[in-house]
């Protein structure tokens, strides 16, 4: 069975393939068959129409999603990926439409997703019986993963929270030195009383002429300057 690339996106795009999705209650044990009882009919049905189809069976194990699909494809990318495939085919070209197996958990690995090609819708419907036994023994190991991670998740230490590291405290800018102006005193020096002038009361020497016999008394206690001319 064989389709255009660019006819494949149409049709998805266009959601005119056949599609379904079946919820299960968690299998004890967890194995295949309860998955391939709900999925099976299903695919066979498309398988003889040779027509495009998506068929899920979901549940939980240990709390966490677990989501098996058959799907066909021209490559092997779930067509929730429809925009992608030009990136791996020519849009012109022709392809063979084969039938891929997920298995969508963040339990079965890292990614979240086992994927595994069955073979092309031609051989699927040529040899049914070897083509279910095949789903089946991948779907069993893809499984057994998803218990495996589950116990994985039990078994790693539970880390304690992380206490928010403490801010560093922003140093503190520095102030500006204050500049120290040393004020001059203002030395005022007084002015020295001017000198007082000391008048040096000039003794005068006076010459007193007395006539003889003139009668003039003359006192020479208050007068010792006095020089009498005769």
């Amino acid at each position: 069975m064989k389709i255009g690339v660019q006819a494949f996106i149409n049709e998805i795009q266009d959601q005119t393939y056949l599609t379904d999705e079946y919820e299960i209650a968690t299998p004890n044990p967890f194995v295949a068959a309860d998955f391939l009882a709900q999925l099976k009919p299903a695919v066979s049905k498309a398988v003889e129409k040779q027509a495009l189809a998506s068929f899920s069976a979901l549940t939980t194990y240990e709390g966490e999603q677990v989501k098996v699909t058959l799907e066909t494809g021209v490559v092997n990318l779930p067509l929730q990926y429809i925009k992608k495939v030009n990136q791996f085919l020519e849009l012109e070209a022709q392809a063979e439409v084969n039938i891929y197996l997920y298995v969508t958990s963040p339990l079965v690995n890292r990614s979240g997703m086992r994927i595994d090609l069955i073979g092309t819708v031609v051989d699927f419907e040529a040899q049914a019986d070897q083509a279910w036994a095949k789903v089946e023994q991948l779907l069993t190991q893809d499984l057994e993963a998803v218990e495996a991670g589950a116990k994985l998740a039990k078994e790693a230490p539970v880390e304690a929270p992380k206490t928010p590291a403490k801010k560093k405290a922003a140093p503190k800018k520095k102030t500006a030195a204050k500049k120290t102006t040393t004020k001059k005193k203002a030395t005022t020096t007084k002015k020295k009383p001017a000198a007082k002038k000391t008048t040096t009361k000039k003794k005068v020497m006076l010459k007193a002429s007395i006539k003889k016999g003139s009668g003039t008394k003359v006192n020479f206690v208050s007068d010792p300057f006095l020089i009498l001319e005769y």
